[in-house]
């Protein structure tokens, strides 16, 4: 298997990374190149993309991020989200062995991959990893390792919201409706509204908020040119509500979202996730991924409160690979 690990891609490589992480069975929007500017915006890393070839065909790709301890000293260690990505299972252990051993000529000695399977085919791969000497090092806090996904393919609006698990859901909607609140696809003025809602709600919960320079880079990125639809919940002259998508290949997955803290009569989010359905479906994706839920056994009130909310709309739980490390 021949491997390339680079700070830069030439145009032909470049090529064919983009051509294989958007068409192989186990791509994520993350591993993408078009996606890596707003991702690392603000974050002291230092970007490596990764190539793997076997037999003259590209079996492996991903973005592979290590951090800074200061402008020129590299920390020993790396990470890599929802990757490497792979076309078949299968070769999923083979990729992260020679992931392996090309980093441990950079110097790193810790090394963690979450490739992006699902289910069964998660499984295989979660036994694979461990074959490789990978131990699983999940975290309730970190990364999602189950999410939601709600069917679209050519199904019309009545029947996405068919059924009585969606009695609540059809009822938010009205009341949202009959409030006189109104969702609409947002534009690159929209964008301090995100930041300032994400931000309110990252101080609420005590946590870090994304820089400025995220929001900066997410122009570049909106629809109709780019992958992200950005989607806003407008009521009585303000925008109290707006939730970030992005599609990749055929799935549309929900990014990050906030409300602000004023009192409605309504939910406030429901209207730009049935925006942001309609858009998916209408643009040929054949799912959509509602964002991560807590993984089993986490008790967390917050991270409850939310799944709860995406409930709603589907209760089709996807199992994800779970964080796996190796210390070299």
């Amino acid at each position: 298997m021949r491997v390339l690990l680079k700070e830069t891609l030439s145009p032909v490589e470049a090529e064919e990374y983009d051509a294989f992480v958007a068409t192989a069975r186990g791509g994520h929007y993350s591993q993408a190149r078009s996606w890596s500017s707003v991702a690392t915006a603000g974050r002291p890393l230092t970007v490596r993309w990764f190539l793997a070839r076997d037999g003259g065909k590209t079996v492996g790709a991903g973005l592979l991020l290590r951090p800074r301890a200061a402008r020129y000293l590299l920390a020993p260690v790396a990470h890599m989200d929802r990757g490497p990505v792979c076309d078949d299972p299968e070769r999923v252990g083979r990729v992260a062995r020679a992931l392996v051993a090309r980093t441990r000529l950079h110097g790193i000695a810790r090394l963690s991959i979450m490739p992006y399977w699902t289910d069964a085919e998660a499984d295989a791969v979660e036994r694979a990893l461990d074959r490789e000497r990978f131990t699983n090092t999940q975290q309730a806090d970190g990364a999602h390792i189950a999410t939601l996904r709600l069917a679209l393919g050519e199904r019309t609006e009545a029947e996405i919201l068919a059924g009585g698990d969606r009695a609540t859901l059809r009822r938010k909607l009205k009341q949202a409706e009959k409030a006189g609140a109104r969702a609409r696809m947002g534009t690159a003025v929209d964008l301090p509204a995100l930041r300032r809602l994400h931000g309110e709600l990252m101080s609420g919960q005590g946590m870090s908020k994304k820089p400025d320079l995220y929001f900066e880079r997410l122009e570049g990125q909106l629809a109709p040119s780019g992958p992200a639809g950005l989607f806003v919940c407008e009521h009585e002259g303000d925008v109290v509500a707006a939730a970030l998508m992005l599609r990749h290949g055929s799935v549309a997955t929900f990014v990050l979202g906030a409300s602000d803290r004023s009192h409605r009569s309504f939910s406030k989010m429901v209207l730009p996730f049935l925006a942001a359905i309609r858009w998916a479906r209408d643009l040929g994706c054949t799912s959509f991924d509602l964002g991560g839920i807590p993984m089993e056994g986490d008790t967390d009130e917050k991270r409850r409160n939310i799944a709860q909310f995406k409930f709603d709309f589907d209760r089709t739980l996807v199992r994800l690979v779970s964080e796996h490390t190796r210390w070299f």
